[in-house]
């Protein structure tokens, strides 16, 4: 089972995290964000399946691919915002990680507006 790798992966980064934050600073950070590539590696297979699964709703329903890009462009900004903020918590620099995140939620919103764009057009076309 994938989550067994990547619950171990978790763990032993953890543990050499907390061994090289006593014996040698520098590199506990280094080993905080090389853990985390590491764990997100490990999910790639299951993220090609996701937009698999998406590109085939996609081509069933009808819906215009561009509406399809831009919900995992959406995602993909989320997920990394959230990777990226939580990294800043870990290193202590959380100041960091609320802008990071307030960042990332502005460019969601502005991204989005395609997508609401074309949701207030499908009403007002109902409506008529």
């Amino acid at each position: 089972m994938e989550i067994v790798k990547i619950a171990l992966v978790g763990v032993v980064g953890a543990i050499i995290f907390i061994y090289l934050k006593v014996h040698n600073s520098e590199l506990s950070g280094l080993m905080v964000v090389a853990t985390g590539i590491l764990i997100i590696l490990l999910t790639v297979d299951y993220l090609v399946v996701a937009i698999g699964f998406f590109k085939e709703m996609t081509n069933k329903t009808g819906i215009d691919g561009s509406v399809f890009k831009i919900i995992i462009k959406i995602l993909a900004i989320s997920y990394l915002a959230d990777f990226s903020s939580s990294l800043c918590n870990d290193l202590g620099v959380s100041s960091l990680a609320e802008k990071v995140s307030f960042a990332s939620r502005i460019i969601i919103f502005v991204s989005a507006f395609p997508v609401i764009t074309n949701l207030f057009n499908t009403i007002t076309s109902l409506i008529q």
